[in-house]
């Protein structure tokens, strides 16, 4: 009797197809492991890419916590507490007057992060 699971007969694939879904699956695991180790949770990594999209695009003046709330939809205290591990691993750097902006620490280990990811995808 069948419990509604999957089979590896459901898949009805060729072991070539299989090894590679595994290296997919390989992959996904990557990033995964290295979104967490740059970000945290989620709104870690909305803040980050919020203020690494804005730095690309030539503005590195940074945000208030006021408007990284607004621009993402996160509670402020929430933000504000969710931002301190950043700070700590100076991922973040914040401004006397209080503008959040991307730190060079993290630009060094998100490069990092980056080639790992590339390299894991040329292998697709």
């Amino acid at each position: 009797m069948s419990d509604g699971a999957a089979t590896l007969a459901d898949l009805a694939i060729d072991g070539r197809q299989n090894e590679d879904i595994r290296r997919l699956l390989d992959v996904l695991d990557l990033i995964a492991t290295e979104r967490l180790r740059l970000h945290g949770g989620d709104e870690q990594g909305a803040v980050m890419r919020l203020l690494m999209r804005r730095l690309i695009d030539g503005d590195a003046a940074g945000l208030p916590l006021l408007r990284l709330a607004k621009e993402t939809g996160i509670p402020r205290e929430t933000l504000r507490r969710k931002l301190g591990p950043l700070l700590n691993k100076r991922f973040l750097v914040q401004d006397e007057a209080g503008r959040y902006r991307i730190g060079k620490a993290y630009v060094v280990a998100s490069f990092a992060s980056r080639q790992a990811v590339l390299a894991a995808l040329a292998t697709l």
